[in-house]
């Protein structure tokens, strides 16, 4: 099924070929190329100079070798980055702030300038396969904790919250103070596979004139989990999972950023795993093919022995990534904290400066990353002075 999806999205006037970055999807989406053409695939992987423990471009190498492939490739350096910053946010048009976009902006203007139009992607194979190890976490204290919590009398949970908020805040660890006022409160645990700013975050982030008090994401999560229930009542809390992530993250982040990013070069990305006979079949496959042992993505892996490296199929899952909380914490530094503190959302009262100051130093000492939470809010920041008040980044 994956292979004929593969050809379909072959179909093509101009070059094509596919991006490598050395994990199972793309290396499996390379081999089943390379099994339907009496070319070399054309491959493009992209990796960050001076920060090693981020590239995967060994693995990538690995794959170019074995199914000989006509490879190429991008090293990213923090300046390379940061001159990109201004395109960035007017190439995202919306404040996405994905740190994936950067690395997948100099891959795609690799494939393009090499004379490739085409490429054929690997997402939404983690969602529907249940790849990532957020996934697992979360059913795991779904099972163990979640459901005996709620089950608890209200009076109960109600004084765990405030002893736990008590300590928490005092600690400014929102997200674990999150987790327990979602429980308490009878909210969904999972809202989506990225959640860098939690209620409780923007809590103590916005001015009260910037927020009307709701809880407008665990409205959506609550829709989407009752709309899938009322598909299938007998759906278990991974397929749940998988649903929400199919109506919000994959369209409204992923697939969104991989488009908008590569037309940015005038590259057109394909998604053969989000052929709708794969996407149909795999929400059919019950959780325990998908999650066997602990062992993620079982059922794909299973099915791809012998058609890629075993080393490949069970190395532990890297992710595409971009290396921006070591930037914000060195080069980037001077720059995010101008940006933010000096922003007309801090200007105009929206943002309460003294928690990005508490960021800021928390992620410049080391005491805790928050790299996700203050690239989030530079790009917030960026984007409304670029696209709102009209300045020159």
């Amino acid at each position: 099924m994956l292979k004929q999806s593969i050809r379909d999205r072959m179909m093509s006037d101009v070059p094509f070929g596919v991006f490598l970055s050395g994990g199972i999807d793309s290396s499996t989406n390379v081999a089943l190329m390379a099994e339907l053409m009496d070319r070399p695939v054309d491959t493009f992987s992209v990796g960050f100079r001076h920060l090693e423990k981020y590239n995967e471009l060994d693995y990538a190498r690995q794959i170019a070798r074995e199914f000989k492939t006509n490879h190429h490739e991008v090293l990213v350096d923090q300046q390379m980055a940061f001159d990109f910053l201004p395109k960035l946010i007017h190439h995202q048009d919306e404040p996405l702030a994905d740190p994936v976009c950067i690395p997948l902006y100099f891959v795609s203007k690799l494939a393009r300038d090499n004379g490739t139009i085409v490429v054929q992607v690997g997402e939404g194979s983690d969602e529907q396969f249940s790849g990532y190890a957020s996934y697992l976490r979360e059913l795991q204290l779904y099972r163990r904790l979640w459901k005996p919590y709620q089950a608890l009398p209200a009076f109960l949970k109600s004084a765990v919250f405030r002893i736990a908020a008590a300590l928490l805040e005092r600690q400014h660890k929102y997200l674990q103070l999150d987790y327990i006022r979602k429980a308490t409160e009878g909210d969904e645990l999972f809202w989506g596979g990225v959640n860098i700013l939690t209620e409780t975050h923007k809590k103590f982030l916005l001015n009260d004139r910037g927020s009307d008090g709701s809880h407008h994401a665990q409205e959506l999560a609550k829709r989407w989990h009752e709309e899938l229930l009322r598909r299938d009542p007998r759906a278990d809390y991974l397929k749940r999972m998988i649903y929400l992530e199919f109506k919000n993250r994959l369209p409204e982040l992923l697939l969104m950023r991989v488009d908008k990013v590569s037309m940015a070069t005038s590259v057109e990305a394909r998604v053969p795993f989000l052929d709708h006979r794969i996407v149909e079949y795999s929400m059919t496959i019950p959780t325990s093919f998908k999650i066997k042992n602990g062992e993620p993505k079982y059922i794909l892996k299973k099915a791809v022995e012998g058609i890629i490296p075993n080393n490949i199929i069970y190395r532990k899952k890297q992710g595409f990534a971009a290396p921006v909380s070591e930037w914000l914490r060195s080069e980037w530094s001077g720059f995010m904290e101008d940006r933010l503190l000096n922003s007309s959302l801090v200007q105009r009262h929206h943002f309460r400066p003294d928690f990005i100051k508490r960021s800021l130093e928390n992620h410049r000492q080391g005491r805790r990353d928050e790299g996700m939470q203050l690239w989030s809010l530079l790009n917030l920041t960026l984007w409304y002075d670029h696209w709102i008040e009209g300045k020159v980044l």
